[in-house]
């Protein structure tokens, strides 16, 4: 069995879907493993939890996207998942140490190029085993 490419699957399918509601139940089940497995094999791989890493991807899109357009910032919250403006900037606010508002004046005026490199997970891992 190919766990490297269940996992490379995977976080494929988190990278298109980042705007939407992803499970870990779904994730597992798309391919093929139980959810213990599919989480213990991703921290393996990814270096860190799927939670952690989905987030870390949401903030990153939404700090692109601060910079690159003029969406209002609550619009941006609730693409990523977010419930209210309120909890959107704290949690920006954790990773970044600056509000979106902030972040989009400071950082507005350049381009922002922020494309994952999902290769970056394979390189130098040498024990995948169940």
């Amino acid at each position: 069995m190919d766990y490297r490419s269940k996992v490379h699957d995977s976080l494929e399918y988190i990278e298109k879907n980042l705007d939407g509601k992803i499970n870990l139940d779904d994730l597992a089940q798309k391919v093929y493993l139980s959810k213990y497995h599919y989480h213990r094999l991703f921290h393996k791989i990814a270096g860190e939890s799927v939670a952690r890493y989905i987030t870390r991807r949401r903030m990153e899109r939404a700090a692109e996207e601060l910079v690159q357009t003029g969406q209002p910032i609550i619009d941006i919250a609730l693409k990523y998942q977010y419930a209210s403006q309120e909890s959107f900037s704290r949690a920006f606010m954790r990773i970044y140490g600056l509000t979106p508002g902030k972040y989009r004046r400071l950082y507005g005026s350049g381009k922002f190029n922020n494309v994952i490199n999902l290769s970056y997970y394979f390189n130098n891992i040498t024990n995948i085993a169940a």
